[in-house]
């Protein structure tokens, strides 16, 4: 931390305090082979065998295959690991000591968030860049444009869950304490964001046309109707309502549109909630850190 005491203050913006903590947050990574390990776990798990296996009972979702469907929910799911795993480094700083050093300092709260959220949504890009690298096994091939909207979309995603994470961690007393809550928060924004079910459109399966009277009119009575090629799926109300409130719903479906070109949202609604979601978070955890430091 001596490079922070040696920098030359601002009194809101810090070019080097930023830096100092984007850098921490990289090599921390680095040193840390595990996430990589999560990552590749979990894109196998999802991508792989979720996929591969579902995909033998789904013929396609609206002309994709479940494994093209369910591609960049992996890989949201990986940037919401990454970013939530960077904020609970806060809670650890905290109890080593290390984040006492930057409260006490006179670095500006700003700079010092915005370094940790930068470094944050650099994890969160990396890791989410793992199941890229199974996309030719899938059939999905994005393009140079589509892969450098990715990351952008990646990065964007990053900044709001490591702020969120942040508002989160400065709350927490213990380390255990953070685990449990991230659990809590990375489960219900991946599973009510359309990432591995659509919000509506024609599945296609194995096997509908042969299905029981019995089981067909209950199928009906769920808002899953047999025509033509595949069940048309309408999610019911109270499910559309918890997916539309989920800021995650909206940058997957950018993510699905830079790299499968199939979109559920409007484009207007996924470009707002984009633009100023990681807005409103960086603000969020920096405030959260001014409180840490005023305590």
């Amino acid at each position: 931390m001596s490079a922070l005491a040696r920098a030359p203050r601002a009194p809101f913006f810090d070019a080097a305090v930023v830096g100092v903590m984007w850098r921490r947050e990289l090599l921390r990574y680095a040193r840390d082979r595990s996430q990589v390990f999560g990552g590749l776990s979990r894109t196998v798990l999802w991508l792989v065998i979720l996929g591969f296996g579902l995909g033998a009972s789904f013929r396609d979702i609206e002309g994709y295959t479940y494994a093209q469907y369910i591609f960049p929910g992996v890989i949201t799911l990986n940037v919401l690991f990454a970013a939530l795993q960077s904020a609970v480094a806060l809670v650890w700083d905290r109890e080593v000591g290390l984040l006492r050093e930057v409260l006490v300092s006179p670095a500006p709260m700003f700079s010092v968030a915005l370094g940790k959220l930068l470094g944050g949504a650099s994890v969160a890009v990396l890791q989410g860049s793992i199941p890229l690298l199974f996309a030719p096994l899938i059939g999905v091939n994005p393009g140079l444009g589509g892969l450098l909207l990715a990351w952008g979309v990646m990065a964007l995603l990053g900044l709001t869950v490591t702020g969120f994470g942040m508002f989160l961690a400065s709350r927490m007393a213990t380390f255990e304490g953070f685990g449990s809550i991230s659990n809590g928060v990375i489960q219900p924004l991946y599973f009510l964001s359309g990432s591995i079910f659509p919000l509506k459109g024609i599945i296609g399966g194995v096997g509908f046309l042969d299905l029981p009277d019995a089981l067909r009119d209950e199928l009906n009575r769920l808002g899953i109707n047999a025509i033509g090629g595949g069940w048309v799926v309408q999610l019911p109300l109270w499910l559309q309502v918890l997916v539309y409130l989920n800021p995650v719903t909206y940058f997957l479906d950018l993510l699905r549109a830079v790299s499968l070109h199939y979109q559920q949202l409007p484009m207007a609604a996924d470009l707002a909630v984009v633009g100023i979601a990681p807005v409103l978070t960086t603000l969020l955890a920096t405030a959260a850190m001014s409180r840490m430091r005023r305590r």
